[in-house]
């Protein structure tokens, strides 16, 4: 095995001293389907069974309006995607969302938001999927198999090895993987969510579910509803990992764009979908005192109520293989954004290392140390003790059923709120590309829309609420703040130490002239 260095002819025009500009990731033959592999980072499946159900929260979700709220954030996030796109028709490169706010904003803004973009992206994918994906076999294991096996952070880290070697080999490989993963496990959930919907669920179909005065927060009507945004955002995070090939894309400035927006409409009708047919599935009353929101078992719920235990167990393996198609691409994004950061002189010269399989070997450990650094944190706190809710008699009780679960429910927050910083960074800064290219009305409001969305987000999440740690979304804000500082000190080291190398940042995604201007209806048919 040889890592080192790849080489290519000549060096990058306008490379920053002390950067790496002969690094490369291979050839320029991925297409669409393969930004549409990568987009599936928001593991449709993994997060129907994991996060929906956080969305129905009574407290501080949207409750019985869960499907509303999975509505809302379905279209602010195709407006994100729009946004996103305008810069993915302009600019290509391996670190994706740095560079598009390099050239698209300044280059100070584009490597700050890429010091908590990536790291924020190892909480979510990066590290939290290895806690899910151990959380999910072990409970697979004990159900189904035997009562007796492996603790269930062996089968995190066994997970993480899989998608380790998986990316090492090559993204096509990896991209195959991801593909299969996630058609596998697409067609199981549809089928639970139209039987239950042709059972009229526990209480008959309804609208009401999209009543937004069917569920209150603290006296309020629609904060209930806006309650259940962020956790309605945080089921299409990682859509934009699609990004991430773009260097190795062969014609990315029309595949990413199509990827983009094309995979978040698709899952935006899937989310809807799903969210109706689970609401309906427990039913008004359940989803009410939480049965949803708190299940620890969604899927052997609903499967063995409307189908049997047999079909429960095929869904929680299909879940599981969800979660290996999210942990994958969510590699292929973190791997690459750090490779891109090394070869810019911006973090040290061993992350521009790639193997003899043109994948960047040493960013892609990143993810080990999110999920390593993930069940440290595990076995160090008590956040199980620290998330109580009202039980049913009124006494306080966990708000989840084990402290790996609520530490995953954790991270997921955290990279939730870093990465949407960075969605809101993205749609003010689109406000000029808008200006410079098209400049019609309806690209206003798509990123009016676009920045709305999380400001909504976070309004929901922190306000109206208990502003205390036994509020896990307020304990997620305290953990980004702590991100956005170390970001804040990382960035002020390199103005002191590489201020050219932060002024001449990515200057390998420089602006692409050969595409139509951004005014034009993207066009989805096949290119040739």
């Amino acid at each position: 095995m040889s890592e080192t260095p790849a080489a290519t002819p000549g060096a990058t025009p306008g490379a920053s001293p002390g950067a790496s500009p002969a690094a490369s990731l291979g050839k320029k033959n991925l297409t669409t389907i393969h930004a549409v592999a990568q987009a599936l980072a928001i593991g449709p499946m993994f997060s129907a069974a994991i996060i929906l159900g956080s969305i129905s929260r009574p407290d501080i979700g949207a409750g019985w309006n869960a499907t509303l709220a999975v509505l809302i954030a379905g279209l602010g996030v195709v407006a994100i995607a729009y946004t996103i796109s305008l810069y993915a028709r302009r600019f290509a490169g391996a670190g994706a969302i740095y560079e598009y706010l390099t050239h698209g904003a300044h280059p100070w803004v584009g490597v700050l938001s890429a010091g908590f973009f990536f790291t924020g992206a190892l909480f979510l994918g990066g590290g939290g999927i290895y806690l899910a994906l151990g959380i999910l076999t072990d409970g697979f294991w004990e159900t189904h198999v035997s009562h007796s096996g492996p603790a269930w952070w062996i089968w995190g880290l066994i997970g993480l090895g899989i998608v380790l070697v998986l990316n090492y080999f090559g993204v096509r490989l990896a991209i195959r993987a991801m593909l299969t993963f996630a058609a596998v496990s697409f067609i199981p959930m549809v089928i639970l969510a139209f039987v239950i919907i042709g059972k009229g669920g526990a209480g008959g179909n309804t609208l009401s579910v999209f009543n937004w005065h069917e569920t209150s927060l603290f006296g309020v009507s629609h904060a209930g509803v806006l309650g259940g945004v962020l956790l309605g955002i945080l089921l299409f995070v990682g859509f934009e990992a699609a990004a991430s090939i773009g260097e190795e894309s062969a014609d990315p400035h029309r595949a990413i764009p199509r990827a983009l927006i094309g995979t978040v409409s698709v899952a935006a009708v899937f989310f809807v979908f799903i969210a109706y047919a689970f609401s309906i599935g427990y039913g008004k009353t359940a989803v009410g005192q939480a049965g949803w929101a708190f299940s620890p078992s969604v899927m052997d719920d609903l499967g063995t109520k409307y189908i049997g235990s047999w079909y429960a167990g095929l869904l929680d393996v299909i879940v599981i293989l969800d979660a290996m198609a999210l942990a994958l691409a969510i590699c292929v994004m973190i791997g690459r954004g750090f490779f891109a950061l090394g070869r810019d002189g911006l973090l040290p010269k061993v992350f521009a290392k790639t193997s003899r399989h043109d994948t960047p070997w040493v960013g892609n450990l990143m993810v080990a140390v999110g999920g390593i650094g993930l069940l440290i944190v595990v076995w160090a706190t008590d956040y199980l003790g620290r998330f109580l809710v009202p039980g049913p008699d009124g006494k306080l009780i966990p708000a989840f059923p084990t402290n790996e679960f609520a530490v995953f429910i954790l991270s997921a927050t955290v990279g939730s709120f870093a990465i949407e910083l960075v969605y809101l960074a993205l749609a003010v800064f689109a406000f000029r590309l808008v200006k410079q290219s098209g400049n019609k009305l309806w690209q206003y409001v798509v990123v009016v829309v676009a920045v709305a969305t999380p400001v909504l987000g976070f309004y929901g999440a922190l306000k109206p609420g208990p502003h205390d740690r036994s509020n896990y979304n307020w304990e997620a804000a305290y953990w980004t703040i702590g991100l956005i500082v170390l970001a804040v000190v990382w960035f002020s080291i390199l103005l002191a130490t590489r201020r050219a190398n932060v002024d001449n940042a990515a200057s390998h995604a420089a602006e692409h002239h050969g595409v139509a201007p951004l005014d034009e209806t993207l066009d989805f048919r096949p290119a040739g």
